[in-house]
């Protein structure tokens, strides 16, 4: 008899341990069915904000040369404009250089054109650097230089333009420096 309540009182005690196990494993799959799933969730939601990026990039791209085209396309059209308003220019220089043209004439024409071609520059913005004053590197290139007031131009060898603040060509000049005691002396 103590062989079988041995066996009766072990018997129900290994069916416990049996049982929860198996709880265990069914409670264990559950939550691994659960963070599968989420796996696939993320991996879908992964997949999309790819996607999205990908398609953002991509309209990204395409506006930077939508952009670099207007921007060709623009400065196309302000040249041909510009070409457009100097051939007028160029058309009374070739009346100038007609053979029947006389000096007088010419003078008047050369004249003419070229208060037309500064009058047209002008409304581009076009001005002309002032010839006195001071030296200004940012301005000005020195070509030579005389005895004279420290930084004063002197001459003007080939005239500056701006264009707004922008600077379009250097004026050339020459420029006054002042002659120091020991190159008196020397």
């Amino acid at each position: 008899m103590k062989v079988m309540s041995e066996g009766a009182a072990s018997g129900p005690t290994e069916g416990n341990g049996q049982k929860e196990r198996e709880a265990r494993a069914e409670e264990l799959q559950k939550e691994l069915d659960s963070l599968r799933r989420e796996l696939e969730s993320e991996r879908a939601a992964s997949k999309e904000y790819l996607g999205l990026a990908k398609r953002i990039q991509a309209d990204f791209d395409n506006f930077r040369k939508r952009a670099q085209r207007d921007k060709e396309e623009f400065m196309r059209a302000a040249n041909d404009r510009l070409v457009a308003d100097l051939l007028g220019a160029l058309d009374d220089l070739e009346r100038a250089l007609s053979p029947t043209v006389k000096d007088e004439e010419m003078r008047k024409g050369v004249s003419q054109i070229h208060l037309n071609l500064t009058t047209l520059l002008g409304s581009y913005g076009l001005r002309e650097m002032p010839q006195e004053g001071r030296f200004d590197p940012s301005l000005h290139e020195a070509l030579a230089t005389c005895d004279g007031e420290e930084g004063r131009i002197y001459e003007t060898y080939q005239k500056g333009y701006l264009m707004g603040n922008r600077v379009i060509r250097h004026a050339k000049v020459k420029v006054g420096r002042s002659i120091q005691e020991g190159e008196q002396n020397g």
